[in-house]
């Protein structure tokens, strides 16, 4: 029987996320409009002032920064009252005038970094001395003098900034084919039925427990973007060329320097993620080994990697806010009673899918708005695995945006992917310790491996991926589909091992189905960041001494410290493998209990 899904008016209320903690209304989001259009001439003013005075570089840092709080709060309503009925063009128009807003915002403020870059360290330290409010801007003005051989002249840079919109015309085109144009044929089920196949249902037909549907329903989302591989090869390679004319642009030696420079990391912490997933491969080679003898399979396929081997029961939305909440007990009753007032009665949260709504889960909100959360719940174990993950990211934020101003707000997502798994880590770890029957058990490693799956073998064999195709861009070799699907299949051959049959055709072409890959040397990082997770949550859980206190002084950081810093606050040094390889040791605990398990 198919399940309609409500219109968006149809949906209770208390399921819906409060965004009048942003704006009113569509009126008040036009009134605040006007007034931050009106203000960004004003920033103007400024242009060749900032070395006249201490006061005069306060007075830019303040109306710089109340305008852009401004353009957030004005972007993250626009995109999230969008994001929940994609059919309301209303919505529709004003994100994209609050996308046009921040373009017009980011050039009229392009002058300022080369213009600070062009005073004297000396005279920037007596302005820090003579004003202390301009304390307050000490580690971004540390981190743009730490750019400074990177930083173009004005006119550059109000010329990289206008060109932004053109620069990311490949990812833009990549969406509308992705989300517009591509089209694949029906699985079909053991039985002979037709299932409809699309990118938001992918992986609940993967996760059936007919393999006949599942291997149809592979096929057939391969053959899709197979069937377009040349436009989205011809995508992908302009991305990969506008990331090269960018840190060219900068100066910058190659463009996988230019994306970690931005976050001040170095080359060092890239190879080691990169090396500890190469040499832990063993430990996925034995779990696919138990899964394919599990599955009764000689040799398993792709379509087998999420094949259930166990029923997965039912978690309600309620449910899944007491287990969370249970499993978060560690960190403190403040945590759990922010984080469950906001999972609930805040209205945090937009809960159930309706009809135009967007897919997927994301935190979002921005300084001076509590954190949101946008789920498609189904009453699901895995459901409540992604509140879970999501919830980290918005009490992340919330932490922040109370210890921080406005300035460090923003944290990277090196970071970021840190807080998220660290309250999987947590729940998952609750759960299976409360015991509950073999089901429930398999179920949960069986989840906690698909997130494994995702972040310690597809992300880092991506990285490679792109970092071999910037490699020949830089070289000024061809970045074509078919030398792309080669490429990754033989990266997926070397990681599956001998229990699965690659098709180096359809696994080739999976890069095609990540738009993560259209920001440079992003896939990396979720690797590093469920790694430092799973070791600060074995910490935690051990009940080591201040683990506890650590990890939220470490949310607490945002951006006001450099990534690496804020994650040694913690205690973990990403520099070292030892983070990497506790992650693995924790997986491969995973691995012991299910062949346990399964017998």
């Amino acid at each position: 029987m198919t399940v309609s899904l409500p219109h968006r008016d149809e949906v209770a209320t208390e399921h819906t996320w409060d965004l009048a903690h942003i704006c009113a209304d569509a009126a008040a989001w036009d009134a605040e409009a006007r007034r931050v259009e009106g203000a960004l001439p004003d920033l103007a003013s400024f242009h060749g002032r900032l070395g006249e005075s201490a006061g005069a570089l306060l007075g830019w840092f303040d109306a710089w920064l109340e305008l852009r709080v401004a353009m957030y709060k004005l972007l993250s309503y626009a995109t999230m009252a969008f994001d929940q009925d994609t059919a309301n063009q209303q919505m529709a128009a004003l994100r994209d005038r609050a996308i046009g807003m921040f373009s017009r915002f980011m050039a009229a403020s392009a002058f300022a970094e080369p213009e600070l870059l062009a005073l004297d360290p000396a005279q920037v330290e007596a302005f820090l001395a003579a004003e202390p409010a301009l304390g307050a801007y000490a580690h971004y003005l540390d981190n743009l003098q730490r750019r400074r051989d990177h930083v173009r002249s004005s006119e550059v840079e109000q010329l990289l900034a206008a060109a932004g919109d053109a620069l990311s015309t490949p990812y833009s085109a990549y969406m509308m084919l992705a989300d517009g144009d591509l089209r694949f044929a029906d699985a079909v089920d053991g039985a002979g039925r037709p299932h409809q196949v699309a990118r938001g249902i992918i992986g609940e037909l993967t996760q059936s427990k007919d393999r006949a549907l599942r291997k149809s329903a592979w096929d057939s989302y391969a053959d899709g973007f197979l069937s377009l591989k040349n436009s989205f090869g011809s995508l992908y390679a302009g991305s990969v060329k506008s990331d090269v004319f960018l840190a060219r642009s900068r100066g910058y030696a190659s463009a996988i320097e230019a994306s970690l420079s931005a976050s001040n990391v170095p080359m060092a912490v890239y190879d080691t993620v990169i090396d500890a997933c190469n040499r832990h491969l063993p430990t996925w080679h034995r779990y696919w080994n138990i899964r394919r003898r599990a599955l009764g399979l000689e040799q398993m396929e792709p379509c087998d990697i999420f094949a259930p081997l166990a029923e997965s029961p039912a978690v309600s939305y309620a449910e899944s806010v007491e287990m969370i909440c249970a499993g978060m007990a560690p960190l403190g009753e403040e945590y759990v009673r922010i984080a469950h007032a906001g999972l609930t009665s805040g209205r945090w949260v937009d809960i159930y899918p309706n009809q135009g709504k967007a897919n997927g889960a994301y935190s979002g909100g921005c300084y001076g708005t509590p954190p949101f959360i946008l789920m498609n719940y189904s009453d699901s174990l895995i459901s409540m695995s992604t509140l879970a993950h999501e919830l980290g990211h918005s009490m992340h934020s919330w932490h922040t945006n109370r210890a921080q101003p406005a300035v460090y707000s923003d944290y990277t997502l090196f970071v970021a992917e840190v807080a998220s798994n660290f309250n999987q880590a947590m729940v998952r770890s609750h759960l299976l310790a409360q015991g509950g029957t073999r089901e429930f058990q398999i179920a949960l490693i069986e989840e906690a491996m698909a997130n494994f799956h995702r972040y310690l073998f597809v992300m880092p064999i991506l990285a490679q991926f792109e970092q071999q195709t910037h490699a020949w861009a830089e070289a000024g070799e061809a970045v074509t589909a078919d030398r792309m699907g080669d490429l990754l299949a033989e990266l997926f051959h070397r990681g599956y091992g001998p229990a699965v049959r690659v098709d180096p055709a359809r696994d080739g072409i999976v890069w095609a189905q990540f738009p993560h890959l259209y920001s440079n040397f992003y896939v990396y990082q979720y690797a590093s960041g469920i790694a430092a997770a799973n070791a600060l949550a074995d910490g935690v859980l051990r009940g080591a001494a201040g683990a506890a206190e650590r990890y939220l002084q470490f949310l607490s950081a945002g951006g006001s410290r450099y990534p690496l810093d804020a994650l040694a606050l913690a205690g973990i040094d990403m520099t070292a493998p030892e983070a990497m390889d506790r992650a693995f040791g924790v997986m491969a605990g995973f691995v012991d209990r299910l062949e346990g398990l399964i017998g």
